[in-house]
């Protein structure tokens, strides 16, 4: 259980805050608790303690490395469906049917 100490509180901490987190993250969060004998929000406010220490520096670098590898693994899979789409003329007849019919849907 978190301690306040009452020197240290501030309002806005009379506020209850929820996070959702997605449920794989969850159970990996509430088996660390239990390894670490605490509570689930323990671990959660020591986690943004310990970001709000570090500025979110850490963080953020993480989350755009994430996002550039994923990005990455994205358009290398697009880049590989357009090109097989690209090697069957027929596909790319029906394609630019679709496309024109849709856009005068669009209009009209």
């Amino acid at each position: 259980m978190a301690v306040m100490h009452t020197d240290l509180y501030r309002h806005e901490n009379l506020v209850r805050k929820s996070i959702q987190i997605p449920s794989t993250q969850h159970k990996e969060l509430k088996a660390l608790a239990v390894e670490l004998d605490s509570s689930l929000g323990d671990i959660v406010e020591t986690i943004m303690d310990l970001m709000r220490q570090d500025n979110y520096q850490q963080v953020r670098t993480a989350i755009v490395e994430k996002r550039e590898r994923e990005l990455s693994s994205l358009s290398h899979s697009l880049d590989e469906a357009y090109a097989y789409l690209g090697s069957l003329p027929e596909t790319l007849e029906d394609a630019r049917f679709f496309f024109d019919a849709g856009r005068e849907g669009m209009v009209a």
